[in-house]
């Protein structure tokens, strides 16, 4: 807080997340060494990672992307993702050191090609994979999920000093049923609690888009509007902006 950093402002593309739109974001200059210390203050305002590369979507007529969190100290489960951590006692989930793995490789691939066919990461070689989940600011961690000695997901999690972090999920696709990306955030939240920190970050939550939406079923949720963390209860009406269009773009 109160150091200035570098930023960079992307050209507009294509939105990955909804049909028709454009969008920009500001990045981090990479000549910043960015600490886990900065980093958690980073997205505490805003900011998420893609790989060492720390950003903010920065679009000038949309305001769709809202950060996202859970206080995982107010959070309870609803019926259904009770009914989701019942029938996955058999799984087992635990964390491992963050680090390239072909087992890792080999199920991201395929979750891809079932998940997002055609999509920009169903192609990722192995240099893209690693870029992309296997580096971070030092802070980041891996939690298998394995049925017997099958691995069925892997959730890159990044730590903090008072939070945790998910920073990207991947399942077997034929253990679709299982409601494998429940599952693990619901298992984050409570490594959250048993490591004795407050909030799990969920990244971008997009009302309009299938991808982002599952953000919503864990509340109460805090959502980052005008600058302020506001919690949602189970039965509020969720924010659809995080500030009002043709407000000054500021963090």
């Amino acid at each position: 807080m109160g150091r200035q950093l570098e930023l960079y402002i992307s050209s507009p593309q294509s939105c990955d997340y909804l049909t028709g739109q454009t969008s920009q974001s500001i990045f981090i200059s990479p000549d910043v060494t960015i600490t886990p210390e900065i980093y958690e203050y980073l997205i505490s305002i805003g900011f998420r990672r893609s790989g060492q590369h720390a950003y903010r979507p920065h679009c000038d007529a949309c305001r769709a992307c809202i950060s996202s969190r859970v206080n995982v100290h107010q959070f309870i489960p609803s019926r259904s993702q009770k009914r989701v951590l019942g029938k996955n006692k058999d799984l087992s989930f635990r964390a491992i050191e963050s680090g390239f793995s072909d087992e890792h490789f080999d199920l991201y691939l395929r979750y891809q090609a079932h998940k997002h066919a055609g999509g920009s990461m169903e192609n990722f070689g192995r240099k893209d994979y690693k870029a992309f989940l296997c580096k971070s600011f030092g802070n980041s961690i891996v939690y298998e999920t394995r049925l017997d000695e099958q691995l069925i997901a892997v959730a890159i999690t990044d730590v903090f000093s008072d939070a945790l972090s998910s920073v990207y999920t991947f399942f077997d696709p034929d253990y679709s049923s299982r409601s494998l990306g429940t599952y693990s955030v619901l298992q984050q939240i409570n490594a959250t609690r048993q490591l004795n920190k407050v909030h799990l970050y969920l990244g971008y939550y997009i009302k309009d888009s299938v991808k982002m939406l599952y953000k919503a079923n864990f509340r109460p949720i805090e959502m980052l509007i005008e600058g302020e963390w506001v919690s949602y209860s189970k039965e509020a009406n969720l924010a659809f902006q995080s500030s009002a269009p043709g407000s000054p773009l500021s963090f």
